[in-house]
């Protein structure tokens, strides 16, 4: 590819991004869970057969309130990896520097826009711009509210009971030419013709002067047991919807083994890309 509140004593999770193939979630110690809903959280990336792991993946949870974050790099070996690493630390700077009761529609808006200015400038050790980039897919859960930014083809999925459905835009070529032969401005035989170019990206941090991406408006209100997954394309380029549904039904009582039980479905391929995930699951507390 061109991918706090004041709390009286609760477990706090934080996801490390670490010189492994491996991000791994720690427990913070001295804190423990009091009654309340909350947010459990589970991370997992492998290289796959490629040569560099140029995804970059967060997890922070603490009660009800959590981030994810996967970034997919772009644009060569090293670039890809500091198009990642540059733009997941930006906006998990700007979230921790933030004060309390801040719209987080509005926070995720403009920090898109400056992880894309922090990623377009980068240089290589010539001195010469970098020319790299990097899909972004973030989710906050908040007060019982999912909220989302996305850049990019990095996917967001919901899963409720059942069923499993993606909640943002792809931002590449497909959407385009859907649009076109939607509106009838392009016939089937055109569309046909352009599709070798479809998968290549419209939008992406680093393009310079970011204008495309998907933020929420507002919050999606979240039930008991919703559960959200934010995955690098190595994960839906490799697994049906089902598969990936099926394996988060089987490891549904430990996010962390269901995050890694996800990268292990795809583990061992030939032609395995970077493959990255978040997963997220909301829990109510047990009324009386």
């Amino acid at each position: 590819m061109l991918g706090r509140k004041k709390t009286d004593r609760k477990k706090e999770n934080t996801t490390q991004q670490l010189a492994e193939e491996k991000a791994v979630t720690q427990k913070l110690p001295g804190k423990s869970l009091s009654a309340g809903n909350i947010v459990e959280i589970g991370t997992a990336s492998i290289i796959g057969s490629r040569k560099s792991q140029q995804d970059a993946i967060f997890g922070y949870a603490l009660g009800e309130t959590a981030l994810g974050i996967v970034c997919d790099g772009m644009g060569g070996l090293a670039g890809g990896e500091t198009a990642s690493r540059i733009a997941l630390e930006s906006l998990a700077d700007a979230w921790f520097a933030q004060a309390e009761g801040f719209d987080i529609p509005d926070f995720f808006r403009r920090e898109a826009v400056n992880a894309d200015r922090k990623v377009y400038v980068q240089k290589d050790t010539d001195g010469r711009r970098l020319q790299a980039g990097t899909t972004i897919v973030a989710a906050v859960i908040h007060k019982g509210g999912l909220y989302w930014l996305s850049v990019g083809d990095s996917k967001l999925y919901f899963i409720r009971g059942h069923e499993i459905r993606s909640l943002n835009v792809e931002h590449n070529y497909r959407m385009e030419l859907n649009t076109l032969l939607r509106q009838g401005r392009m016939t089937a035989q055109e569309y046909a013709a352009q599709e070798y170019r479809a998968e290549a990206l419209t939008s992406y941090l680093g393009i310079g002067d970011i204008s495309v991406m998907d933020v929420s408006p507002r919050a999606y209100p979240l039930e008991d047991g919703d559960t959200i997954l934010l995955a690098s394309d190595g994960l839906y380029r490799s697994l049906h919807e089902e598969e990936i549904l099926a394996v988060l039904q089987k490891n549904s009582r430990n996010m962390q083994q269901a995050a890694q039980a996800l990268t292990a479905a795809v583990g061992g391929r030939k032609q395995q890309d970077n493959t990255s995930v978040v997963v997220m699951r909301y829990t109510m507390e047990k009324r009386r």
